[in-house]
């Protein structure tokens, strides 16, 4: 693990400050960092959205590509596809009535011997978009300070400085129950697993996101945080007190209370391609 040989866990407790389409956003962009973070991608999310699409509108031109353009054009488009469906899935899940108690982003040849994990504790309940309270922040500076705090965590930094070669990114969402009832929005989108146990030498980064206080969400008012399918008034809800013990993120394990599903969609990180000093994306551009 890392060199504490413990996790490392980055309080973030913006909790209080998300609606469900703030966070279904933040995790979104988590998710496009980690992948060109750790050079699952060679270029950013945006980037390889844009030279794909370019790439794309010529593809009715009658030019002769060379294998390794095809090849890398493949990957490329591929892991890209891939990587939208995730991120399309997700976001509906968490704008369900029941949002996920945890996100999981797995990096590694399979879960069972994933070599990175990003652990994100989500918060219990998100206010409804239609929340309009001054308490609440727009994404833009929620955004700036999540990935503010990711990237001047000394913490983190020592752990990005080892690179990773390109593997596959698996994402798993943990949800609970509700009256005994599965909660999963599409059983095609997210599969149902019985979890595994995170290899031993595996480094693990926990993210936070849970307030410690519900007091900014009185603010709205009768809005029910969870839709239909919850009725509990947001003063009976209580979030028990993290143990950070060794063991409690090393595993995730399906119970008769929680169960986990991973994203029927997996993406498959690559490298660039270069050609005489420069990127293949480059002749995509100027075809």
């Amino acid at each position: 693990m890392n060199s504490s040989n413990k996790p490392i866990i980055l309080n973030l407790e913006i909790g209080d400050q998300l609606t469900t389409i703030s966070c279904g956003h933040v995790l979104v962009e988590l998710i496009k960092f980690i992948a060109y973070q750790r050079l699952q991608i060679p270029y950013s999310y945006q980037w390889l959205k844009h030279v794909v699409t370019k790439k794309k509108l010529c593809e009715d031109e009658e030019v002769k590509e060379s294998f390794q353009s095809e090849r890398h054009f493949r990957a490329a488009s591929t892991a890209l596809e891939n990587l939208d469906f995730i991120l399309k899935s997700l976001q509906k899940e968490i704008g369900g009535p029941s949002i996920p108690e945890e996100v999981c982003i797995s990096l590694g040849a399979t879960p069972v011997t994933c070599k990175e994990m990003y652990r994100v504790l989500l918060p219990v309940a998100c206010h409804k978009p239609q929340c309009h309270s001054t308490l609440i922040a727009n994404d833009q500076k929620i955004q700036r300070s999540v990935f503010r705090t990711l990237v001047t965590s000394e913490k983190l930094s020592q752990f990005f400085f080892n690179q990773l070669s390109p593997t596959n990114l698996y994402v798993f969402i943990k949800k609970k129950l509700v009256n005994n009832l599965d909660t999963i929005l599409d059983n095609e989108n997210f599969v149902f697993t019985s979890g595994c146990r995170i290899p031993r030498n595996s480094k693990i980064i926990v993210l936070d996101f849970r307030t410690k206080t519900f007091d900014n969400l009185t603010c709205c008012n009768e809005f029910q945080i969870f839709g239909d399918m919850v009725s509990e008034n947001l003063q009976n809800i209580v979030i028990e007190p993290s143990d950070e013990n060794d063991d409690e993120f090393n595993e995730i394990e399906s119970t008769d209370d929680v169960k986990w599903y991973q994203s029927s969609y997996v993406m498959k990180g690559f490298k660039d391609c270069i050609v005489n000093g420069s990127s293949i994306t480059n002749a995509w551009l100027n075809s």
